[in-house]
């Protein structure tokens, strides 16, 4: 296992690379700012108390989540508030691609940004979360892009290599690549972790 310093040097490294190549195509990092203003990481817990709350209630009610209606606007409007105050949002970032998926469009109704430009800005903001490219990495799959699939899931198993979720979903790839050796080594990987 390597060290912690390690993964957050190469993934900061991939993070920036990743950022240049798409500032270049008009999708603005999301930087962050002083404590206590948008954008935060979804991940501290010192941002998951009162402003997550109120960021949710308004903007990310079940039925936006769902894709049923938007809000305070469109479902993508909503969506696109909370993946700026949050842009590592997990729920909100699936949410923001599936809504991609009904609407037969890379870019929702009043999103900002295209799908792929929100993907790479949570991974540009909280590059040590394994849980955007994880999500990236299984929009790209559905989309056959498996080789670009593959490489966003092995960034997220340098972040979280014991994350069965993530094997299991790398297992499924590796399958439809019809590499089977190694999509049976993570199915174990996924059930030893306790994957169902």
């Amino acid at each position: 296992m390597r060290p912690l310093s390690c993964v957050i040097g190469l993934a900061f490294l991939l993070s920036g690379a990743l950022h240049n190549a798409y500032a270049d195509l008009g999708c603005p990092p999301a930087i962050k700012t002083t404590p206590g203003n948008f954008p935060l990481d979804y991940n501290d817990p010192e941002n998951k108390g009162h402003i997550l709350y109120l960021v949710e209630m308004a903007h990310f009610t079940p039925a936006v989540e769902t894709l049923q209606h938007g809000n305070t606007s469109s479902i993508g409007g909503d969506l696109a508030y909370v993946l700026n105050a949050y842009p590592n949002h997990p729920r909100a970032l699936n949410a923001m691609a599936r809504l991609t998926e009904i609407e037969h469009t890379q870019q929702p109704n009043r999103a900002q940004y295209s799908i792929e430009c929100y993907f790479h800005r949570a991974m540009d903001f909280a590059p040590t979360d394994p849980t955007p490219p994880m999500l990236y990495a299984i929009y790209l799959a559905n989309h056959d892009k498996d080789q670009e699939a593959l490489q966003n899931y092995q960034l997220s198993e340098k972040i979280d290599p014991d994350n069965p979720n993530l094997q299991y979903n790398m297992g499924l790839l590796y399958f439809k690549m019809k590499e089977y050796d190694k999509s049976l080594d993570y199915a174990h990987k996924a059930y030893d972790g306790g994957f169902p």
